[in-house]
């Protein structure tokens, strides 16, 4: 009798303290609705009875078609909580998905530092932020874009070097084009396409991918470097690019569109007979014809290097290079050049590529030191 009373009463304790439980971490969704290519916001609350110490570690959930960043700095309030004096740092993040419909943020894993009460001693803990859904609706009239954006408005604009026109065959053109939208991170915006017709070789540049937060406005800019080798005679036209975008506010498809270009590339002049044999003559001054290459290597110097690089690229893989370069970065433990890096390698990828647990998570550790709140002040690139 006594035994069961015992039994009883631990139950009695154990479910009032499952009731009057607080979780260390919590997850909330002002507006759990957006459009396809739209900034969802998300928060995350962690809670302690101390103190925080230190940078949070989330282990951020990788979803098919989707990106979440974080976004600004943690904000520290406190809070009561069940008759408890609770410290609460609440995280923002951005969601951008390509998907439509229903979608699910599956439960992540996070880790922090916080004290065991005002004084107590600095205590790891690790909890899990619970699951949430949200809604995705893809804009009317899009299912024909396939990728989209959600903006007010972005700006794009383009620069070309030198500016196409007249050439001969191995002219080198370098194309570069920027986009700039509020409320939309660079790795969101659309990418470059590579269309051109036969004779003309193109080469994609890793995107330089920048985003600013201030107060948590949040502002995106991408930059594509493309490279065009003019390989034959003949008239080229690269079509017009046009960047398609849905306006969330007045709840239109709008646009900008580039240009297309036109290239008439010749062959230079065939020598006639006469000035054959004339060169026939030359073999006692071929320091001079060597002078005058040489002075001619140095007055197209700049495109004679772009060509070089470009036939090196052709004889060199960009993904076997992105490769080396990600696990030259890792092993300096350079977490800037890495982070590059690991853009310009994820940039050759198959759009349904899924990295493997171990490479996502050291994936995710590299992207949250780099872009991350200031906290760590160093980074080991060996996993």
């Amino acid at each position: 009798m006594m035994s069961a009373c015992l039994a009883l009463f631990f139950l009695a304790v154990s479910a009032a303290s499952a009731v009057g439980r607080v979780d260390d971490a919590a997850i909330h969704v002002p507006h759990p609705k957006a459009w396809t290519g739209q900034r969802l916001a998300f928060f995350v609350d962690l809670r302690a009875r101390g103190s925080f110490d230190g940078t949070a570690s989330f282990d951020l959930p990788h979803i098919p078609r989707t990106t979440i960043i974080k976004v600004g700095n943690p904000v520290i309030s406190s809070k009561e909580l069940d008759g408890e004096t609770w410290f609460i740092q609440t995280h923002q993040f951005a969601l951008f998905s390509q998907q439509s419909g229903p979608l699910e943020i599956p439960s992540f894993e996070v880790r922090f530092r916080a004290r065991d009460g005002f004084t107590g001693p600095v205590i790891e803990r690790h909890a899990h932020v619970p699951a949430t859904k949200v809604e995705i609706e893809r804009p009317p009239d899009s299912d024909e874009l396939g990728f989209v954006i959600t903006a007010e408005s972005i700006q794009i604009s383009e620069t070309w070097d030198p500016l196409p026109g007249a050439a001969q065959p191995g002219a080198v053109f370098i194309r570069t084009i920027s986009q700039r939208a509020d409320q939309m991170t660079g790795m969101a915006l659309a990418p470059p396409p590579s269309a051109a017709p036969d004779g003309v070789r193109v080469y994609l540049g890793r995107p330089e991918v920048m985003d600013e937060t201030e107060r948590g406005a949040l502002t995106g800019q991408r930059t594509d470097t493309i490279t065009y080798l003019l390989q034959e005679p003949g008239t080229y036209t690269l079509p017009a690019i046009t960047y398609v975008w849905w306006n969330p506010v007045k709840k239109q498809l709008r646009s900008t569109t580039l240009p297309a270009v036109t290239f008439e590339v010749v062959s230079p002049p065939a020598a006639s007979d006469g000035e054959d044999l004339a060169v026939s003559h030359l073999g006692s001054l071929w320091w001079l014809v060597a002078a005058l290459v040489l002075g001619a290597g140095v007055w197209q110097r700049r495109r004679l290097v772009r060509l070089l690089r470009e036939c090196r690229r052709a004889c060199n893989p960009p993904e076997r290079a992105a490769a080396r370069r990600l696990l030259r970065a890792c092993r300096r433990h350079d977490a800037t050049a890495a982070a590059r890096a690991w853009f310009d390698w994820l940039s050759f990828q198959e759009p349904e590529f899924e990295p493997l647990s171990k490479l996502r998570t050291a994936a995710t550790d590299l992207l949250r030191f780099r872009f991350g709140p200031a906290g760590e002040t160093s980074w080991q690139g060996s996993e």
